[in-house]
């Protein structure tokens, strides 16, 4: 069997392993002498680094791919400014978190990661623009070095972080495995800009870039936000405990949004060539497709499974967690529609954050008034039929503003079916079996 690689598969294999290193890391350290606390400092080193930096980021690359080809055109080096922007912008929360521990010590950073802020400091400034190097081979047209890069950045990864540990030290030399890593891959970007000649600044991109990337960094700062805002309702009504076993729950599929967000980033480049939008749009309706017949059926699977499997893999106490969880599976349905990547391709970005405004607003009034009727399971009921909505939202967007209809870029009766099928597992799982 030939199985070709392309640009969407080379970036979904490139996440997933990714994901697949972290879990890894993450496994190999329980079966090591470092105590809870020290995994947690990790995690929680882990979970700053990525706070202060997902949501800007995010919007940054997202633009970067959509205007990159038309910008090459006009003798503009995207990669290079991209990285003067990204750059920039972490020099400036290395600056904040500096200022800001100062002042507010561990209410800021935490107990935990406070000791370890110059390692904090040190790892943003050069993990954050290395995340351009995957893009930089995507907008080369080069999948073989996406993965080949992955495979190697992620092994190095893994010996480096996990390595320490088992060999009995502390969890410290784990975090320099991580810095080590992060200088290595921003010093192989700089060797790529070097060699293909992205050295040309350009203030005109470096506007455009920011212009159309401001919308998406405010639309993943809600998105992101959402998260803890049904957090905060959940700990107004509940106790401790029960917050435990929502937040054990409230959890997507990850390879869900991993394969869904890499399809997306990994067609934004095509949209530059206006003349082939109606190749670009039966190829997000192909492709979607294509993960629909995969990622419906893992879905329904893991339906099947929740509930048997979280007593196992954490505890009886957490039994309760698996109803929130298949709550969540539920989101597969909007996942898998891609309006946004439509609007983002084509530039269009603005109504995406009044979107993600909408979703934000939504799901506070919808997770207000559910909880009253369900509990914790209609906080995750509103989330689900919140972000139904702004897919929904986007898709009339596009239909209104684009003159492009759903079933140009979506098979609708298949998507339908699919989804109906795993609503119908649902209510059995959920209202039958269980």
């Amino acid at each position: 069997m030939n199985l070709k690689l392309t640009s969407i598969s080379s970036l979904q294999l490139f996440q997933l392993m990714r994901f697949g290193t972290f879990i890894l890391i993450g496994i190999i350290f329980t079966k090591t002498q470092l105590s809870t606390e020290a995994i947690g400092e990790y995690e929680q080193f882990l979970f700053l680094a990525g706070g202060v930096s997902f949501f800007w980021l995010n919007g940054l690359i997202r633009s970067l791919l959509s205007i990159a080809n038309e910008s090459r055109e006009d003798h503009a080096s995207p990669i290079f400014n991209a990285f003067l922007l990204i750059s920039a912008l972490s020099v400036l929360v290395i600056i904040a978190l500096a200022l800001g521990s100062r002042l507010f010590g561990e209410q800021l950073l935490g107990e935990a990661t406070g000791p370890y802020l110059p390692l904090l400091l040190a790892y943003l400034f050069f993990s954050v623009p290395a995340n351009l190097v995957e893009y930089f081979f995507l907008l080369k047209k080069q999948p073989g070095r996406i993965l080949r890069y992955g495979v190697i950045s992620f092994l190095l990864m893994l010996i480096l972080v996990s390595l320490p540990p088992v060999i009995g030290f502390d969890i410290q030399w784990s975090l320099y495995g991580l810095l080590g890593v992060a200088v290595g891959r921003y010093g192989y970007l700089l060797v790529l800009l070097l060699r293909a000649g992205e050295n040309r600044y350009s203030a005109s991109f470096m506007q455009k870039h920011w212009q159309v990337a401001l919308p998406l960094i405010f639309s993943a700062l809600l998105s992101g936000s959402a998260q803890y805002v049904d957090g905060f309702i959940v700990t107004s009504y509940f106790d401790e405990a029960t917050f435990a076993v929502f937040r054990y729950g409230a959890r997507e599929l990850p390879l869900v949004v991993l394969l869904a967000n890499a399809f997306s980033n990994a067609l934004l480049p095509e949209f530059s060539d206006k003349g082939r939008l109606v190749e670009n749009l039966s190829r997000i309706k192909s492709e979607s497709l294509r993960l629909s017949n995969v990622l419906f059926p893992l879905s329904a699977v893991m339906l099947l499974c929740s509930h048997a499997l979280f007593p196992v893999v954490f505890n009886a106490g957490f039994a309760a967690s698996a109803t929130i969880f298949n709550v969540y599976i539920l989101l597969t349905i909007s996942r898998l529609l891609f309006p946004q990547t439509i609007l983002i391709g084509l530039q269009k970005t603005r109504m995406i954050a009044w979107a993600s405004a909408g979703e934000l607003l939504l799901n506070v009034c919808l997770s207000l008034w559910f909880v009253q009727l369900w509990g914790i399971v209609g906080v995750a009921y509103a989330t689900v039929v919140a972000y139904l909505f702004e897919k929904l939202f986007l898709a009339v967007v596009v239909k209104q503003s684009l003159n492009i209809g759903i079933t140009k870029y979506q098979n609708c009766f298949r998507h339908l079916i699919y989804s109906l099928l795993l609503l119908a597992l649902f209510i059995i799982v959920e209202f039958v079996m269980y």
